[in-house]
């Protein structure tokens, strides 16, 4: 038998959530804005579309030119009746249980044990989009919530490749982009979800003028490891394009990163999430209550300070300036570039992302929360006002937190300005001149700690 592309590249990759993910659907439901993909048994699905799609994008971005990643994936020319159709097959990202073995197909779920019950009502995020004023932006729809898959749940999907020799070296290439560091799939990449850790990869290379038969004997099953090698895990080279600051923080006194909910106790209570783990027999089972710090707090909070120090080293100040909202938010030059913005046709702004990347933080629960009371204060009367009282649980632990940063210091948009605005912005972190969270008004959220900074 003789063929153009007589060979098939073909891994298996089994990946785990490092952080949350949003794989979104694109619809509503009745309990939030946002629902997440879901296969036929309503577990968590990542298409192969969505796949796809990144690790085009990355593929480019690690310097393979335009042409040969064409070739890979197809492309089609507006201007003529010029295309191809792709040669690499993506399958979908498979939920996987224990002995990570993949879910295909219409399975019956036992739902009522406690690891698939917790799939029934998955975590939800809430958000706020702050204005100027530090507010929310209640104008532009600045509340919302959306749905997210657990930090730790595991997929399994396939990439096979009909090529030649002379595909070896992108067929590495490819492998090592979904071990990168800025490699993240769904939404909301730039605000803490995405990150995927491989936990193994099997791949296989056939030539099909010798192994036609094994070829055909190989089940579309992800779960089917008959034909690969021995599993490994692929090693990422430096490429030196994303700058790295590491903050080692430690309170100074209470903190708290609000959940906007109340409990039996409280009004205002800290924001928990669980989070899965495997054990050595690839067990996974459910660690509970873990204190969260989300990385979109941290955005919100960087990104008033970035615009704070843009304005100030571009000589820009409030009492010059017409409209001061010109010079704030995503119309401040380093806060769009920093952490992207959303479309809007109605202003003729095209969305982009940001070339800023934060992480979600999880933090051990060792009791380590106090109830605080409150009372508002008539500013005549100097008595309490009717119906002002409330209270918040706060959390009282002082060991060292540490937050990540990842920076693309090559993209042409990011000056030497806009990377002092945010070094500024994170100095002030570590000084403890930006608190973070929610009650910094009250005293909460004051960090000191030292910066790190290397590159990734």
């Amino acid at each position: 038998m003789t063929s153009a592309l007589n060979i098939r590249y073909l891994a298996n990759f089994l990946v785990e959530a490092e952080t949350p993910l949003k794989i979104g659907s694109g619809d509503a439901g009745l309990l939030t804005d946002a629902l997440i993909m879901t296969d036929s048994n309503g577990l968590p699905l990542i298409l192969g579309t969505s796949l796809c799609g990144v690790l085009r994008h990355s593929l480019l971005n690690s310097g393979v030119c335009t042409d040969e990643v064409n070739s890979i994936f197809g492309y089609q020319n507006d201007k003529s009746d010029d295309g191809a159709g792709s040669r690499l097959i993506v399958s979908n990202g498979f939920f996987t249980i224990e002995g990570n073995k993949a879910i295909e197909g219409f399975n019956r779920i036992k739902w009522h044990e406690e690891f698939f019950s917790r799939f029934k009502a998955l975590p939800l995020r809430q958000h706020a989009k702050i204005n100027h004023q530090g507010v929310a932006d209640k104008e532009n729809h600045g509340k919302f919530d959306e749905q997210v898959i657990y930090k730790g749940t595991r997929f399994r999907f396939e990439l096979e490749l009909a090529g030649t020799m002379q595909d070896k070296d992108n067929w590495g290439k490819m492998i090592e982009q979904i071990s990168r560091p800025d490699f993240r799939i769904g939404g909301g990449t730039r605000k803490g979800f995405g990150k995927l850790k491989v936990v193994e990869v099997r791949s296989k290379v056939l030539d099909l003028n010798h192994d036609f038969e094994l070829y055909l004997n190989k089940t579309a099953s992800v779960n089917d490891m008959t034909i690969y090698d021995k599993p490994y895990q692929p090693e990422s080279k430096d490429t030196g394009q994303w700058k790295k600051y590491t903050l080692t923080l430690k309170p100074e006194n209470t903190w708290l990163f609000g959940s906007g909910l109340g409990d039996e106790e409280v009004d205002m209570t800290p924001v928990y999430e669980d989070i899965i783990k495997w054990d050595d027999k690839n067990k996974p089972g459910f660690d509970k209550k873990k204190i969260l710090i989300p990385a979109t707090s941290v955005k919100g909070a960087i990104s008033h300070r970035v615009a704070y120090h843009y304005n100030k080293i571009n000589g820009v100040f409030a009492d010059e300036v017409d409209k001061i909202s010109d010079f704030t938010g995503e119309n401040n030059d380093a806060v769009k570039t920093l952490f992207g913005c959303a479309k809007n046709s109605k202003y003729n702004i095209d969305g982009q992302r940001g070339h800023v990347i934060i992480s979600d933080v999880f933090i051990q629960n060792a009791n380590t929360e106090k109830i605080l009371n409150h009372v508002a204060i008539d500013r005549f009367t100097g008595g309490a006002l009717s119906g002002a009282l409330f209270d918040e649980k706060v959390i009282t632990q002082k060991n060292e937190i540490v937050l990540e940063f990842l920076l693309n210091t090559e993209h042409e948009a990011i000056t030497q300005n806009i990377i002092q605005s945010f070094e500024s912005a994170l100095d002030d972190i570590i000084k403890g001149q930006l608190p973070l969270g929610g009650g910094t008004m009250r005293g909460h959220g004051c960090f000191t700690g030292k910066m790190e900074v290397s590159h990734e």
